[in-house]
């Protein structure tokens, strides 16, 4: 049996290539994830390029923020240090991700999350917005932030847009939260669905449910036996292989 839960690469297949990058999204790509899942945020000269960290210094050899940086300055850099066997790795463009994946294959999904709960990018939502149209993938595209409000300001923009809001902690009755502003995603951490009738809730109220990061093989067939419809890992390989049902025994 297969299952219709959706399983989106973390960065990427992060836990083999380094995060947010082409290496880890092609590889994601091979292993047989529906789609990839990453970040955007923008350049000192207005680029909207792919990492998760407003600080660089642990995804790559210097340091600073990204938004105090040029494209170019940041192209000198190398982004492979959470996998330092990977070479000439390289912060990618949004660009240069919808071009690549969206040629390879019609239903491969892209899941952004625009990255400006902590900087609030001057116009990030309408130039990713852009340039998800620009790539005619706004159908297989969903938008996501812990910043609800830029969700609210994007859908604004373009009502036929799909966005979801992301949570960890803090929030309570998600589900009516959610349906007072009219949002049926969600992207809640794995560790919220256990508590207080949080997956109940939200099923019961028709809104979708992509859960992260889940790497755990016993987790991942959990969800899938749940119905959630998203599971967002960084081991897409294995999320796959239970989605197909071609796995039997789980780490």
């Amino acid at each position: 049996m297969r299952y219709n839960t959706k399983i989106y690469g973390h960065r990427g297949a992060s836990l083999y290539a380094p995060e947010n990058s082409m290496e880890a999204f092609q590889l994601a790509y091979d292993m047989g994830a529906d789609g990839i899942e990453f970040d955007v945020q923008m350049t000192k000269d207005g680029y909207l390029v792919v990492c998760h960290d407003e600080e660089i210094s642990r995804v790559s050899d210097s340091r600073g923020y990204i938004k105090d940086y040029t494209l170019e300055e940041l192209r000198k850099f190398q982004f492979n240090k959470t996998h330092p066997e990977y070479e000439s790795v390289n912060i990618p463009l949004l660009e240069e991700v919808l071009e690549r994946f969206a040629q390879k294959k019609s239903s491969f999904l892209f899941n952004i999350e625009l990255k400006n709960s902590i900087f609030v990018y001057e116009g990030l939502e309408k130039e990713v917005l852009k340039l998800v149209r620009e790539k005619n993938v706004l159908e297989r595209t969903l938008f996501s932030s812990f910043y609800h409000k830029s969700m609210l300001m994007l859908r604004e923009m373009e009502p036929e847009a799909r966005v979801a809001f992301l949570f960890c902690d803090g929030i309570m009755d998600i589900a009516d939260y959610s349906k007072k502003y009219e949002i049926d995603i969600v992207h809640p951490a794995w560790y919220l669905l256990d508590r207080e009738g949080v997956f109940t809730s939200l099923h019961n109220k028709g809104i979708e449910l992509n859960i992260w990061t889940v790497d755990s093989g016993k987790e991942i067939r959990r969800l899938c036996d749940m119905g959630v419809d998203g599971i967002i890992t960084n081991r897409p390989d294995l999320g796959s292989e239970i989605r197909d049902d071609r796995r039997e025994v789980y780490k």
